[in-house]
């Protein structure tokens, strides 16, 4: 007889574990990269949501991050210092949501920026379908009140959308 919890949801205990590890790994890494003398900016994202090019401003896609206002400052100076080519993403996905730390370096500045966010799957689809049309996906960071703080371009999407 098949196991009826196999196919049921996880429960919301599994998502707030799923992200609480997402935390604690974007804390771990900030130690790291700050024993390896580089400036770090970890920030908790308050809300996550990948924007198709239909749904943003006009040449618009990616994910929006809209961060705490009290990371703002950290933030823009960090941004400030460099250009942040190089990336990498770690990503979980439990029942619909995908949890993920986006890591972006500028060795040129010794900078990084850590955002851990969430996002439902089921508002990614457009996003996908654009991101493979076009080759990219961008980062764009905000405030609550849409004030933009800025932008990366991603040049290898499937970091962000790995094949099953």
């Amino acid at each position: 007889m098949p196991d009826p919890t196999e196919d049921s949801p996880p429960s919301v205990d599994a998502r707030k574990d799923a992200w609480r590890r997402t935390l604690q790994e974007m804390e771990s890494i900030a130690a790291e990269l700050d024993e390896e003398g580089w400036e770090t900016v970890a920030i908790p994202v308050g809300h996550a949501a990948p924007e198709p090019p239909e749904a943003g401003e006009e040449g618009r896609f990616g994910f929006v991050h809209v961060i705490p206002g009290n990371y703002e400052s950290a933030f823009r100076e960090a941004f400030d210092a460099g250009g942040f080519e190089r990336y990498d993403v770690f990503r979980q996905e439990i029942g619909g949501k995908v949890f993920f730390l986006l890591q972006l370096l500028d060795p040129p500045s010794g900078t990084a920026i850590l955002l851990a966010a969430q996002y439902d799957t089921q508002h990614s689809g457009p996003l996908e379908s654009a991101v493979e049309e076009e080759g990219v996906v961008y980062t764009h960071v905000q405030k609550l009140d849409t004030t933009h703080l800025g932008s990366f371009r991603h040049d290898e999407p499937g970091k962000f959308f790995p094949e099953d």
